[in-house]
């Protein structure tokens, strides 16, 4: 394992700025996810780490060696890509045990190797299989086996899950923190699924027209975001505008259109703000409930979704509520019915009213 430092780098195609600037340094042993919208930067940043792509500006220092100008196999890096890169020529078994054989591994030593990581990712059945036999979720396994054996100090993943059906994705997602965190390997793994970053990561990178918003871990990126459009991203949120006043007690009073509700999280804003709050913090009551505070509305839309119900509430003044309760606490709500949203004022985020508008700020390219 090893420290990575992306120092200042930048990186163009034509005119698109792909990386800006970026600064971030990846701690040893630490899983990192990179989450961000398509087009946000985040393969140019694995591939920059890889060698593939050569940075316009700034260094990329692994294990405390400057690597900006050494090509891939100087590195030390695994690299899985989108596309698998898979060779067709060889067997699963023979991808798996690719970089051990090179790297002159004794056979007993490798083979080992390769049954482990074969049976993690289910295909030790499929070991003398060529890729062109196997389903596309099959040869994402597969390249996701031979990146594990390559035993290298730095784990490069992108969207390593992309391609598997729901169950397996989970099974696999739990088994890979697991198996990275016993082999303490430096790893930077890219994907647009949210759920996957908040399990998986250490701490999470959010990117965006590539540029670095926000490095932090899961619970602090999730419960203290530090923009509209990372809150956003990172989860279904609901925003409208108010005006907040401070209070003696340490919390905002906020005046939304008619509604007055009180928000804790960075009450130290003052007039016009975006405030927002995230679905699976809103409860839902009837309409003459008044324990909590919240907003009448009328139910526009319901959706069933096993564990929890998703409800779009209309609010009125302060428009479409995005809520998911648990099921058990709404079964009974049917759309057309109005309902209490109860908002409670420690789940309310406000953020600085973005300068060039609401849709601009929380747009995903």
């Amino acid at each position: 394992m090893a420290e990575v430092v992306l120092d200042r780098v930048s990186k163009s195609f034509g005119s698109k700025r792909a990386l800006r600037d970026m600064d971030l340094t990846i701690r040893n042993g630490e899983y990192l996810v990179v989450l961000g919208p398509s087009g946000a930067g985040k393969t140019t940043l694995l591939r920059t780490i890889a060698g593939l792509l050569a940075p316009d500006r700034g260094r990329v220092v692994i294990g405390g060696r400057d690597v900006t100008r050494m090509p891939p196999d100087a590195r030390g890096v695994a690299y899985m890509p989108q596309t698998y890169a898979l060779f067709e020529r060889m067997t699963v078994w023979e991808n798996a045990t690719f970089s051990p054989t090179v790297k002159g591994w004794p056979k007993e030593q490798r083979d080992l190797l390769a049954r482990e990581m074969l049976s993690m990712v289910r295909l030790i059945d499929r070991a003398e299989a060529y890729p062109r036999e196997l389903s596309g979720g099959m040869q994402q396994r597969c390249a996701l086996a031979r990146a594990l054996a390559a035993d290298a100090e730095v784990l490069l993943l992108d969207e390593p899950l992309r391609a598997l059906d729901a169950r397996l994705r989970i099974e696999l997602r739990n088994e890979l923190r697991g198996l990275i965190q016993h082999v303490g390997t430096t790893t930077v793994h890219v994907t647009h699924d949210q759920e996957e970053a908040l399990i998986l990561a250490d701490r999470i990178a959010v990117l965006r027209g590539g540029q670095l918003l926000e490095v932090g871990t899961a619970e602090d990126i999730y419960a203290r975001p530090s923009s509209a459009f990372v809150a956003n991203f990172l989860g279904e949120m609901s925003f409208f505008e108010a005006t907040a006043f401070p209070s003696e007690d340490g919390t905002a009073r906020l005046a939304a259109g008619g509604t007055n509700l009180l928000a804790s999280a960075r009450a130290g804003l003052t007039g016009r703000v975006l405030a927002g709050i995230r679905a699976e913090s809103c409860r839902v009551a009837p309409p003459d409930w008044r324990a909590g505070q919240g907003v009448e509305g009328v139910v526009r839309r319901r959706l069933f979704m096993g564990r929890r119900i998703s409800l779009e509430v209309d609010a009125g003044e302060l428009g479409p509520l995005k809520v998911k309760p648990l099921t058990a606490q709404a079964r009974w709500v049917r759309e057309g019915e109005r309902v209490f949203v109860v908002m409670p004022e420690e789940d309310i985020l406000l953020f600085p009213m973005p300068a060039g508008g609401v849709s601009a700020a929380l747009e995903v390219e």
